[in-house]
């Protein structure tokens, strides 16, 4: 059987943004429709000027902490949003195969967060970044890189 047949549908994702595609074409000529578009609200939290100071061990010593990396954060909380929400239409629509197509570290998310209904759905897991790239082009690409899986 061909991964991405009519019926499989591809959650391609960043940090930034989510599309839940379907495939309505065939492996050969896959033509992937749109069903579900999420979009991070971004780092919305209070940022801090300059790092903070700690105090040492030692007289009089200051030691500098790392900033925090608020984008990271929210990255991260993203991609949990999209884990949550794919597991809710992993259940109600009664998806029965899935490609996830995303970076590295939004892959490293999407992991954490998918039960293990969604997880038993998943057919392969491609590290690209895809998301800026036409649907057409997605497409064609995931059908490419998913014969490598």
């Amino acid at each position: 059987m061909a991964l991405l047949a009519k019926g499989v549908w591809a959650l391609v994702a960043d940090g930034e943004r989510a599309l839940f595609l379907e495939n309505e074409g065939t492996p050969d000529k896959p033509r992937l429709a749109l069903r579900r578009k999420l979009e991070s609200a971004g780092a919305d939290m209070e940022l801090a000027d300059k790092p903070g100071r700690m105090q040492d061990t030692g007289r009089q010593q200051l030691s500098a902490m790392e900033l925090t990396d608020h984008d990271r954060i929210a990255r991260d909380r993203f991609a949990q949003s999209v884990a949550e929400t794919l597991n809710g239409m992993v259940a109600k629509k009664g998806i029965e195969r899935l490609v996830i197509v995303a970076p590295p570290q939004t892959l490293s998310g999407l992991r954490d967060g998918v039960s293990d209904a969604t997880r038993a759905v998943i057919l392969a897991e491609i590290d690209k970044d895809l998301i800026h790239h036409p649907l057409d082009k997605v497409g064609k690409l995931i059908a490419q890189d998913i014969e490598k899986v």
